[in-house]
């Protein structure tokens, strides 16, 4: 049970360093743009810096893990994060410039996208099966706490701090995520399929899993180097296509445009510049921190596929009532719609795609598998935060929010073809599953 509760704890660390790190940004853009002079597509790119360091991460995850193992990947990742952190401050104190500012997120950005894949994967592989959902799903609680924070550094500090003293911050977290990963032990799903059965042995026993798994376990699995042969094996490519999908949809639906110009959204409906839209934006995060905790009572309750189907046609009318609101110039009705779509998003497209990634995945391409849906999932992020202000400019609110309410019925469509239902399902369950060719629908069942 205490590693459980370590586990839990390393994935809440991880979780809150990914919020912090892509949500902090926003209470501050405007005040960097300024100070710098930059114009609405340098002041898109600095905001984006942070997403092209978490893709290379992403992409990395998985060869880096597969050789190193889960728990050192974890410090790596915790390590570089904590080293951009860091040069915020002195970076701005030694050469002030936007350029180091870049550097410096950048640097972040490898470590949140290198934690974005291992830390889920990891907490999939050393969790029991009954609670795997739970705490898998407390890295987006995590996340959403850590965006709170993040909305709340700038309301709090605006007029005491610097911006660089707000965002460096951040090297607080990373130093807690490293500090957890040293009292985890490796997991023993990686150490036996690399042969190491007496420390994969000790590991399972260490974590309560030795009922779960086994060396036996590593006996009909393929090989990690045999990856190329699983990839064309079963339903393997279907789930590399559907987990990635998730993720486009996860961050094409609003949620990416949301989370770093919030401030500025609610100023373009209608709030008065300043406080007023920080308390708005921070208003948004705390609800969907509150959402996000009902969604880890209900993952492991009520299932994946009912709360995906629900939340998607959820979002997409909350979506609807935001454009009506905008359109028509009510401020608070539009609030009231955000934060319904983020009570939405945070019990379905919000936690969803990590559980599953982390669940669907064949033991041979898991790392693989995780690296490229994750990698995705912070290229699309990119793409909107790149592109949000631009759009926004180009064709106004309502139309740029009409895109994410089709997106969201798509998503609708998409978990009711194809999600399958993963509740309480062992791992090794699901691996032979997709190995012999179920259809999506039907893994796990």
């Amino acid at each position: 049970m205490a590693t459980l509760f370590l586990t839990a704890g390393l994935v809440l660390l991880n979780g809150m360093l990914f919020g912090f790190s892509t949500a902090s940004i926003a209470g501050v853009v405007g005040t960097i743009s300024e100070a710098f002079a930059l114009s609405t597509r340098a002041t898109e790119m600095m905001v984006t810096s942070l997403l092209a360091g978490c893709f290379v991460g992403a992409v990395l995850a998985a060869p880096i893990s597969q050789r190193i193992g889960r728990r050192p990947s974890c410090l790596l990742a915790a390590t570089l994060a904590f080293a951009g952190y860091a040069l915020v401050p002195l970076g701005q104190a030694m050469a002030p410039g936007v350029g180091m500012l870049v550097a410096a997120r950048i640097l972040i950005g490898l470590g949140v996208g290198l934690s974005s894949m291992v830390v889920p994967m990891y907490a999939a592989e050393v969790t029991p099966a009954r609670h795997r959902g739970a705490v898998v799903s407390l890295f987006q609680l995590a996340v959403t706490i850590g965006i709170l924070l993040g909305y709340a550094v700038p309301l709090a500090l605006t007029g005491h701090a610097t911006w660089a003293q707000m965002l460096g911050g951040g090297v607080l977290i990373a130093a807690a995520c490293a500090g957890a990963v040293l009292l985890l032990p490796e997991s023993p799903r990686w150490l036996i399929s690399r042969g190491r059965m007496a420390e994969g042995e000790a590991a399972a026993q260490r974590l309560g899993l030795a009922g779960e798994i086994s060396p036996a376990d590593a006996e009909g699995a393929a090989p990690a180097g045999d990856w190329r042969a699983v990839l064309g094996t079963g339903s393997t490519k279907a789930v590399l296509v559907l987990c990635s999908v998730l993720f486009v949809l996860q961050n094409f639906s609003g949620i990416d445009g949301i989370l770093y110009y919030a401030p500025h959204i609610f100023t373009e409906l209608g709030f008065p510049a300043g406080v007023a839209a920080l308390a708005a934006t921070f208003g948004l995060g705390l609800v969907n921190v509150l959402a996000t905790m009902a969604a880890m009572m209900l993952v492991d309750r009520l299932g994946r596929r009912p709360l995906l189907i629900a939340g998607s046609a959820a979002m997409a009318v909350s979506l609807a009532l935001v454009i009506v609101a905008a359109l028509a110039d009510w401020p608070y009705v539009a609030l009231a719609g955000l934060c319904a779509y983020i009570v939405a998003f945070a019990l379905s497209l919000g936690p969803l795609p990590y559980v599953l990634m982390s669940e669907l995945f064949p033991s041979a391409i898991r790392e693989r598998g995780i690296a490229a849906a994750s990698a995705t999932s912070w290229l699309f992020n990119a793409i909107v935060a790149a592109s949000f202000l631009s759009v926004v400019e180009g064709i106004g609110l309502a139309a740029t929010i009409g895109i994410f309410l089709v997106v969201c019925i798509a998503s609708l469509f998409i978990s009711l073809a194809y999600v399958p239902e993963t509740r309480q399902v062992e791992l090794e369950d699901i691996e032979k599953d997709v190995l012999a060719g179920k259809a999506l629908r039907r893994l796990g069942a």
